[in-house]
């Protein structure tokens, strides 16, 4: 494996392989011959594996970076994983010692099945710690194999012991140590599945258990011609999600340069092949999806790379592997396959997709460009006009291509109730405690909403269009090469009302934690500029209840998204932000609709 082991790792793995081996050896011999002497040789070895267990512990301070985000980090890791998973057989050795020792009747003990299973944990170990010193992911699947085998071991003792319990033909105290051997036997072979995950990490780069593993090497013989396998991938962590899927980039170990393609808008901006989303800038708006959303990076201004200062290189990931729950992925893949018969080239193609019990996994195709997020924060005030200039165009296509002309109605208050148990868990002061301004009771948000909810039901879009349905800024990205715009994370998709995007994109904005006052500035400056040229769109439809919908959408987007929100300033003016707007628009006069208009310049400045 080509990695650097920390000083005296190498040397400690062995010793400790060595150590447990032997342990087991004098357990093995044991159960053929019990003999004081052979069980004190074991039980005196208490303590040794786990001193050298904490030496390569010790030696591995990456290990303990929970974010694991560069190779030797998951290295260490998964070298600290192995040798607990080898303290952990010394401690079931010893425990199953000690079980044997109280069997009175050792007639009863089945020496046979015993010692071939010993034999199959003694061959684990020898594997753990070849495989982890060579890389050999072959050897690895194997040691992953071993919990199976050793289940079945586990399973078939268990089932005659208990029948032997039912039938009362030993005794039970004899029978009931002997399941407990049977138990442990079962805990080694999951040991010996935990090494092999560990060492399948370290080679690939990412934190993959075997059914992960399988789905991966699944998709990826059906995605290339044979000339890859799963073994010379590299698979880098990109995102996780709240819902607990799982988003990574597979790509080549032997990538070869190429040079980025430039796009220059007057020698001042260009354009990276990379995929922000796809390089883990995830943060989710809507509905309980992605669990970056929580972690957005608090940024400054001297952190951003300027917008010339291109690398040479990117990542040529081959595919996105994304991996989850089956339904889940299911609703990923049928999200994406909808857009590619509804409007053609704006989704990612699905390559391949596989279902393996309750998981599944899709191989996705990796598209060129930048999420907008990136944008927003490293990128010139001219490549993001362009970039939304690029999108408005977009917008436009799709909705007129897609357009239904039946009424619809968003919902919003009724998402906003839903949502609104999960904002004051994070933020339990925004519970309303019979607060008052001047002598006068303010009525609680649920008192708004529940008013705003009523005033809904009488605002319904004119027409439906496709939607994306969780519009966030990074969901969305721009390729400077092509001036091309295009979807990811499509799993909320459908006909629906417009101003649904529309809200939860200008707020995807305003959410962003940033410290540069002129830079966060700037993004709000964007987010107006997307509205007023919505606004343009709906009047040119004809579309008369549009400021309306926008309030109540933006109210909704505004308060459900300080869930994801810890700093409690940002929270507090997006909360306040939202009960503004309800007060406002509950304000108006909804005899006279078309003269009702939404104070965006208002909202979206700090």
């Amino acid at each position: 494996m080509d990695q650097a082991w920390p000083e005296s790792t190498r040397d400690n793995l062995r010793f400790l392989c060595s150590e447990v081996d032997s342990q087991y050896g004098w357990l093995q011999a044991f159960v053929s011959a019990p003999t004081a002497a052979m069980a004190r040789k074991l039980l005196e070895r208490q303590g040794y594996a786990e001193n050298l267990c904490q030496r390569i512990e010790q030696a591995c301070p990456e290990a303990r970076n929970h974010k694991r985000s560069h190779a030797r980090a998951r290295f260490q890791q998964s070298l600290v994983e192995v040798a607990s998973g080898l303290a952990r057989l010394s401690e079931l050795a010893r425990s199953c010692l000690e079980q044997l020792i109280r069997v009175d009747d050792v007639q009863l003990v089945d020496d046979v099945v015993l010692v071939k299973s010993l034999r199959r944990v003694r061959r684990g170990i020898l594997r753990s710690e070849m495989s982890l010193e060579n890389g050999s992911l072959s050897l690895a699947l194997k040691l992953a194999r071993s919990r199976e085998k050793l289940k079945r071991d586990s399973e078939g003792r268990i089932r005659a012991l208990t029948g032997q319990l039912k039938k009362k033909r030993a005794p039970a105290e004899d029978l009931t140590h002997l399941l407990f051997v049977a138990r442990e036997i079962s805990q080694m072979g999951e040991v010996l599945g935990q090494l092999g995950e560990a060492v399948i990490s370290a080679t690939l780069g990412q934190s993959l258990n075997f059914e992960r593993y399988a789905s991966l090497t699944h998709l990826v013989n059906e995605l290339g011609d044979g000339s890859q396998t799963a073994g010379e991938m590299r698979v880098d962590t990109l995102a996780e999600t709240r819902s607990g899927s799982r988003i990574s980039g597979i790509a080549s170990e032997k990538p070869s340069e190429r040079a980025v393609e430039k796009v220059s808008d007057k020698g001042n901006d260009k354009g990276k092949p990379a995929n922000d989303k796809q390089q883990g800038s995830k943060a989710g708006e809507s509905g309980g999806s992605k669990q970056k959303g929580s972690k957005s990076k608090d940024r400054k201004s001297k952190d951003r790379k300027p917008a010339g200062d291109l690398p040479l290189t990117s990542p040529e990931y081959l595919a996105i592997f994304k991996d989850g729950l089956g339904r889940k992925v299911e609703e990923e893949r049928q999200g994406v396959e909808r857009w590619h018969d509804i409007y053609p080239g704006i989704a990612p193609r699905i390559l391949s997709h596989h279902q393996q019990g309750d998981s599944a996994a899709l191989l996705i195709e990796h598209l060129p460009g930048m999420t907008l997020e990136h944008l927003l924060i490293n990128e010139s005030s001219r490549l993001n006009r362009t970039a939304q200039q690029a999108l408005v165009e977009t917008l436009h296509s799709v909705w007129t291509t897609t357009r239904r002309d039946k009424p619809v109605t968003a919902g919003h208050m009724r998402q906003l109730l839903k949502r609104l148990s999960d904002v004051y868990q994070i933020h339990p002061e925004f519970r309303h405690c019979g607060a008052s301004l001047c002598g006068r009771e303010m009525p609680s948000l649920e008192a708004l909403i529940e008013q705003a909810a009523g005033l809904e039901r009488s605002l319904e879009a004119p027409f439906a269009v496709y939607i994306h349905g969780d519009f966030n800024v990074d969901n969305i990205l721009f390729d400077p090469a092509k001036q091309s715009i295009r979807f990811i994370d499509l799993h909320r998709s459908a006909y629906q009302d417009y101003v649904q995007d529309v809200s939860v994109h200008m707020v995807s904005h305003y959410r962003l934690q940033l410290t540069d006052s002129a830079l966060r500035a700037r993004i709000l400056a964007l987010a107006l500029s997307f509205g007023q040229q919505m606004r343009r769109f709906a009047h040119e439809q004809g579309d008369t209840t549009f400021e309306w919908r926008l309030a109540l959408g933006l109210a909704r987007s505004f308060a459900t998204s300080t869930r994801f929100i810890l700093d409690a300033g940002l929270a507090g003016r997006m909360f306040n932000r939202a009960r503004f707007i309800l007060e406002h628009v509950l304000g108006a006069d909804p005899e006279r609709p078309a003269d009702y208009r939404i104070p965006l310049e208002e909202l979206f400045v700090d």
